[in-house]
């Protein structure tokens, strides 16, 4: 049985952020299949040993924010020395910083790649950090990434090899959870457009809000609900500020709970300059939530209808698309079948796990020494 530590992911289940969305629904799978899985986490994200025969541990951090970050790194080094699993699964970009120390201990590794991979990092500290990382990629033995899109931003920078194509997923409407719009906080009684997502500067939340009090002139019945974790950047106490009462920020909430907000809303909204392939968009498809999404390639890559994207820079481009699918929401609804289940993405990432070790096993007869 083959061994993986998969590095990157605060917690599961049911923990907010698209890297651990994706991890909740894929590694069980892929565990299901054979694979011995380890999540390694940090508290209070981890709460339990195992979660549907993934392993998980949770490095012992004091929880004082940054510094568990790099306790965190230091500490799944340490595991993955005392583990020597198989193959290491980095999930984003950041554990790609210490990529270099799992290779002197003869790990493979495969990086999965995301949004994080986009991000512009205020300090110049995270700017060193994240050109050190993302220059290590080219040590990589595998990478995935989520869309055409970032594949093709990797090969123009020079990372060209073994790099896979690997989206998320629809969920299963009839596994997701039936719950009332009270035990979610959904505004009660009311139209409502919808955001979900941790909220950054490259969520472009600001911009939204501005479309929305433009677009709310003529429907002054409508309310924005925002969920989501705020990133001390994003300016949440600029929009407290404004003290418009049709802006309701719940603050982050458990995956669990969101169904009835996707369900309730007139239609979702992704207003992102950058992002990666959004769970939260994909959530809000599987539940019949309508759609609209800003038209950057990596949205591209979803190939839905024209009507759906706007440009998040171009205000009037933003109102008027609100105002499309406000008039007509059930045209912005998008056809589930045209995406993946997770069952379908377990076996795309397990046929690139089998790959490293045909190609490590040709390499080796060929008189090549192990990719490890």
């Amino acid at each position: 049985m083959k061994t993986i530590l998969v590095v990157g992911v605060r917690g599961m289940p049911d923990v907010e952020g698209g890297v651990e969305k994706n991890a909740e629904s894929l590694f069980p799978l892929i565990a299901a299949q054979g694979w011995k899985i380890c999540v390694a986490g940090w508290k209070p994200h981890i709460k339990s040993d195992d979660f549907r025969g993934v392993s998980l541990w949770c490095a012992p951090t004091p929880g004082f924010g940054k510094i568990d970050g790099l306790l965190y790194s230091i500490l799944t080094w340490f595991k993955a020395l005392r583990m020597r699993p198989d193959i290491v699964h980095m999930a984003g970009l950041e554990p790609v910083f210490l990529l270099w120390a799992y290779k002197l201990i003869g790990c493979k590794i495969v990086v999965r790649l995301g949004a994080d991979c986009r991000q512009r990092p205020w300090s110049w500290t995270g700017k060193w950090f994240m050109r050190c990382a993302k220059y290590q990629l080219r040590w990589a033995d595998k990478i995935i990434v989520v869309t055409p899109a970032l594949a093709k931003k990797l090969r123009a920078s020079g990372i060209g090899k073994d790099i896979h194509v690997i989206g998320n997923a629809l969920d299963r409407a009839e596994n997701l959870p039936e719950n009332s719009p009270e035990d979610s906080g959904a505004p009660i009684g009311g139209d409502y457009i919808l955001f979900v997502g941790q909220i950054s500067q490259q969520k472009n939340i600001h911009s939204l809000i501005a479309a929305f009090r433009v677009f709310a002139k003529s429907y002054p019945q409508m309310q924005l609900v925002i969920v989501g974790h705020w990133d001390r950047h994003a300016g949440r106490k600029q929009i407290e500020a404004l003290g418009d009462e049709r802006i309701k920020m719940l603050g982050s909430l458990p995956r669990s709970r969101l169904a009835s907000l996707y369900r309730g809303a007139r239609f979702f909204v992704n207003p992102s300059i950058r992002e990666g392939h959004s769970n939260t968009l994909l959530e809000a498809i599987s539940l019949g939530c309508p759609v609209l999404l800003s038209d950057l390639p990596e949205n591209r890559d979803l190939r839905l209808n024209a009507k759906h994207y706007f440009s998040p820079e171009d205000m009037r481009s933003m109102v008027s698309a609100l105002d499309r699918a406000h008039a007509n929401p059930d045209v912005f609804r998008v056809d589930c079948d045209r995406f993946p289940q997770w069952e379908e993405i377990a076996e795309q990432t397990i046929r690139v796990y089998e790959k490293l070790f045909v190609d490590d096993a040709q390499g080796t007869a060929n008189g090549q020494p192990s990719r490890a």
